[in-house]
């Protein structure tokens, strides 16, 4: 494990204290779920492996206490990523909605999907695999997504290269 990684679940903890008692702090949560995907067609889910705080937090954390049932199928099914995603950010937009305008409000949303989240991951991380939730985490599937789509253009045009379509 990499020295930084060791670290970075402090950022989460620090997060949730902060943002419970300073709210607007939370939109810092954008850079976190942003990141895994911008940096997808540059490094794949590096993020997710080597930069996540919440990834951290299970690989240091979780990792001494979980049950290590290992993570079920059902999670790493495209299905239920998609409608897991779909789920999520319907009740974060329509939160997101009701704040707009108030930016405590809106920081307040954020450290509430966090927390929530997080909450999540925990209860998961202990009863099956200290990764479960890294497993069909919304921001990693999207980034997941980027790479693959990045992955398929590239090969799409060495393939019109090869015969001669798209010579430079």
């Amino acid at each position: 494990m990499n020295s930084a990684k060791q670290y970075l679940w402090l950022v989460l903890i620090a997060f949730c204290i902060a943002g419970l008692v300073y709210p607007p702090i939370g939109v810092v949560a954008l850079v976190c779920m942003l990141a895994p995907v911008v940096t997808a067609p540059f490094m794949g889910r590096k993020w997710c492996n080597s930069f996540c705080p919440r990834g951290s937090f299970n690989d240091v954390i979780l990792k001494k206490i979980t049950l290590k049932k290992g993570i079920p199928g059902m999670f790493k099914t495209t299905t239920f990523k998609v409608v897991f995603l779909i789920i999520l950010m319907s009740f974060f937009a329509v939160q997101l909605i009701f704040a707009w305008g108030n930016w405590a409000a809106i920081g307040a949303v954020f450290v509430r999907m966090v927390l929530i989240t997080t909450i999540i991951d925990i209860i998961l991380g202990i009863y099956y695999h200290q990764r479960t939730w890294c497993a069909f985490c919304p921001m990693g599937t999207m980034g997941g997504w980027v790479f693959k789509l990045k992955n398929r253009i590239k090969k799409g045009m060495m393939k019109r290269d090869a015969v001669g379509d798209n010579v430079v």
